[in-house]
């Protein structure tokens, strides 16, 4: 079969893709394909005939029919999906909660402190971070609310409010509940309206304050986090945080599923996060890890692999000699 594999085009991440299409190339020869690449343009033009299966990145079957698969880094630096709907809640495999019932607990809660051990030794997030350092106690206690861009596909796709709905939201909630409310602009570039209302409201409030610290230390030092669809609330399920949603992302299933209207609730979810409930949200990661992502790293090649080739004879299937 031939098959086209559009890759990312080049970007300040495009190593980390680059990985993940190398193990795309690997185990589609493995299973006897012809794979031709391309790079691929966001703009979607026409692309070239003559194949008989194509894999797009950063898109889904909505804005390309003709698509196959689909294949984003999701979250996490080097974290990957990909599935014949797209990713995110688009992703055919988190429709629904997915069954846990099969993942040691013991290994997940390991695992998750495995994870968080490695943010406080290198303050690494999925995008680029100040040092760590200690967050000002007299924030404390507070609930974090980390920015994404209006231009974000999830939030335009997958959120009902808009980032400055986001933000006048929570600071209008905080003010009426007296709970501080922590915002952290997006740290991979601000956009100046967005900025400008944040910084307003904090200066004007008492309970809103904006903050440009680490990520990891800003979740650490947080009672819980409530986010858009912000890859901010996977990692503070890592940290063991109570984390409420606003938008539609795939790990909703491990938290507070909110509306605008319910903030009263998702503070209450938060205050009384019980051992179970974090529990569950580290079972959840490590699902997400082992079963329903794949790890592009040196480390993880070997079992990513193996799981990403065994998908593939499924989604692909073996080519017939010739």
């Amino acid at each position: 079969m031939k098959v086209l594999l559009r890759h990312f085009f080049p970007c300040p991440p495009v190593a980390r893709w680059r990985r993940f299409e190398a193990m795309l190339k690997e185990c589609l020869a493995q299973l006897g394909h012809e794979v031709s690449e391309l790079e691929f343009v966001p703009e979607l033009p026409p692309g070239p005939l003559g194949f008989d299966f194509r894999i797009y990145p950063h898109k889904t079957r909505q804005e390309v029919p003709d698509g196959d698969l689909f294949y984003k880094e999701l979250h996490m630096q080097n974290l990957f999906t990909i599935d014949h709907l797209g990713w995110g809640p688009d992703h055919s495999g988190l429709q629904a909660p997915p069954d846990l019932n099969g993942i040691d607990a013991a290994r997940a809660e390991r695992f998750c402190d495995q994870l968080r051990q490695e943010f406080f030794a290198t303050g690494r997030s999925k995008h680029l971070q100040p040092p760590l350092c200690a967050i000002d106690p007299a924030l404390a206690p507070y609930l974090l609310a980390p920015l994404q861009l209006p231009t974000d596909d999830a939030v335009m796709r997958h959120a009902t409010l808009g980032v400055l709905d986001y933000v006048n939201l929570l600071a209008d909630w905080a003010e009426r509940a007296r709970v501080r409310v922590v915002f952290k602009l997006h740290p991979g570039a601000e956009t100046p309206e967005i900025a400008e209302a944040v910084r307003r409201r904090a200066a004007m409030g008492r309970y809103v304050a904006v903050v440009g610290e680490n990520i990891h230390a800003l979740i650490a030092g947080a009672t819980g986090v409530v986010v858009l669809t912000s890859g901010v609330g996977f990692e503070s399920l890592i940290h063991g945080k109570p984390v409420a949603t606003l938008g539609r992302c795939d790990y909703r299933w491990a938290t507070f599923r909110a509306r605008a209207e319910d903030l009263d609730a998702a503070f209450a979810y938060v205050s009384e996060y019980s051992p179970a409930q974090r529990q569950a949200a580290y079972n959840f990661i490590y699902f997400y890890y082992h079963h329903h992502a794949y790890l592009a790293t040196e480390a993880a090649a070997r079992d990513s692999t193996a799981r990403l080739l065994e998908y593939l004879k499924k989604a692909v299937g073996v080519a017939e000699p010739t």
